[in-house]
């Protein structure tokens, strides 16, 4: 990316949701379906989503989902291909952690394809997630129509 490329962490603005959408849409080596994508972005709202902003432009959209009173869990996370490797999906999560220990949660948790079955994308996204303090919490085929679900987690003291 162009080293004058402004990239901004910016609250969710409904005004957006299409744009989400079509990255959602874009990943489809992670997103599974139309009505998946659709599904991931009729949960977007500005209580619980950050967009990554590249200069004007949306390029990144991470969600969380709040359970008890203790743990948030990253419920969809998504960068344009196009900006893959540039920081993004870093600051998003950083933002993230830092709204979730903002509101006094100790932990922070997401489910991802389950490494028993191999998928390159899925191989990215677990490394991704182990590089920044995540750990197997422990992997079930209960959840997504029985495909392996790895759910990690992460301490955010």
């Amino acid at each position: 990316m162009n080293a004058t490329k402004r990239i901004t962490i910016q609250p969710f603005n409904a005004r957006h949701r299409q744009r989400c959408y079509e990255i959602f849409n874009e990943l489809d080596g992670w997103f599974g379906s139309e009505e998946i994508n659709t599904d991931y972005t009729e949960q977007l709202n500005e209580n619980d989503t950050l967009l990554a902003f590249v200069d004007e432009g949306v390029e990144g959209v991470i969600s969380l989902q709040w359970h008890y009173d203790t743990t948030a869990e990253i419920y969809s996370m998504a960068v344009s291909l196009a900006h893959h490797r540039f920081g993004l999906g870093k600051q998003l999560l950083a933002a993230a952690e830092s709204l979730a220990r903002e509101r006094g949660y100790k932990f922070l948790h997401v489910k991802t394809l389950g490494d028993t079955l191999p998928h390159p994308g899925y191989q990215k996204t677990r490394a991704f997630y182990e590089n920044r303090g995540f750990n197997k919490l422990f992997q079930t085929h209960d959840l997504w129509d029985g495909l392996p679900t790895l759910l990690y987690v992460k301490a955010l003291d």
